[in-house]
């Protein structure tokens, strides 16, 4: 059950790419913490199931709002919603991210366009949509959800690095613009995470390779100093501390969450 006091008892939450991955288990989490958590994605099943299963728990119900991050129009109005029924937006968790791989020579255009779009445009406009309230509030916390990739280039990856470069670079700019205002902006940087989005990684690479995806499975263990591959409650321990006061002199950061595959 939510607790009645946590690190983020009272605070109102919004999580994109709440519907599963990364997203959902940092909206479960807010919500073990106190929070009155909004879930938003593109998947209205998604959205339910995970609602459902939330409230199943003990824990409050969240708001769900189906929206896509690369509308505008779509974070506005998502934002709206939420500052109309909680009077304000205490946290920012843009979660929603998508994934292909491809060598250069091979990587469409369409490819390049949507993976940027979502990973890099949608945090842009969730995070220009929320940070007036914040600002107005004089406070709040962004938390980006970046990469690994974007810190170090990656075969088959090379939109996917650029998008998360790209995360990286607009969350140094955006904690410099807003930190003389009670606004803190940060990212974390997963490395290896059990998602469905890797395992759907796992047969690609496998493909691209010509290797079997026990292979692939292997070589991951072996690039991750700490023996093992992360989960999304790992990377949603490092965002509620970043959304807690716990971190309220950090702002501009990129913490690895990988077990060391950065290093």
């Amino acid at each position: 059950m939510a607790p009645a006091q946590g690190r983020l008892a009272g605070r109102v939450v919004l999580v994109t790419g709440a519907a599963s991955g990364i997203g959902r288990a940092v909206a479960f989490a807010c919500a073990a913490e106190g929070a009155a958590v909004t879930a938003l994605d593109r998947h209205r099943h998604g959205l339910d199931e995970m609602g459902r299963e939330l409230g199943g728990t003990g824990g409050r119900a969240p708001g769900l709002a189906v929206a896509d991050v690369t509308s505008a129009a779509d974070a506005g109005a998502a934002v709206s919603a939420l500052l109309s029924r909680h009077g304000r937006i205490d946290v920012l968790v843009n979660a929603a991210g998508i994934s292909t791989m491809a060598r250069v020579v091979d990587l469409t255009e369409e490819e390049w366009d949507r993976t940027m779009a979502v990973n890099a445009k949608g945090v842009f406009l969730m995070t220009r949509a929320a940070l007036p309230s914040m600002i107005d509030r004089g406070q709040g916390s962004v938390v980006n959800i970046a990469s690994a990739a974007g810190k170090r280039g990656s075969r088959t990856f090379s939109h996917y690095c650029a998008s998360k470069f790209a995360v990286i670079g607009f969350t140094q700019s955006a904690a410099l613009e807003v930190a003389d205002r009670g606004v803190r902006v940060n990212s974390v940087c997963p490395g290896l995470i059990a998602t469905p989005m890797q395992e759907r990684e796992i047969v690609w690479e496998s493909r691209l390779r010509g290797v079997t995806e026990q292979a692939v499975r292997e070589r991951y263990l072996t690039a991750v100093p700490m023996g093992r591959v992360g989960t999304p409650q790992d990377v949603a321990a490092a965002v509620v501390f970043l959304a807690s006061d716990e971190s309220a002199y950090i702002t501009g950061a990129a913490i690895d969450v990988g077990g060391g595959y950065a290093i």
